[in-house]
């Protein structure tokens, strides 16, 4: 039996739901559980050494993206993350690129707007 589906036996014995290994998005969750109001996205990194950062950055993308498929999916909101900046540099156009940030000059967003 996988760390994940252990974690998935005791979460539904303690009454969570739980979906394992489902898609949400574009990205696929390890585990999200639910109880009440509160919901867990989990990752489980089952390695022979230590999780590092790049375990850290999957979950933080899996939490996106599932925080994403709740909005749009079950509530038919849309969020746009939007930096506006007079000048903004290339290194901080590749980072808001990875991150799903868009970015604009003042004047740029004012004629989305309209």
């Amino acid at each position: 039996m996988s760390l994940e589906e252990k974690i998935a036996e005791k979460a539904r014995a303690n009454g969570w739901y739980v979906e394992l290994r489902k898609k949400h998005g574009n990205r696929i969750q390890d585990l999200v559980l639910r109880r009440g109001g509160l919901v867990l996205v989990i990752q489980v990194k089952d390695l022979s050494s230590p999780a590092g950062p790049r375990a850290v950055t999957q979950t933080k993308k899996d939490f996106d993206e599932y925080i994403k498929h709740l909005l749009e999916k079950k509530l038919g909101v849309t969020v746009v993350p939007i930096l506006i900046s007079n000048e903004i540099s290339e290194k901080a156009k590749r980072r808001a690129l990875s991150y799903g940030i868009r970015c604009y000059k003042p004047n740029e967003l004012e004629k989305m707007l309209k």
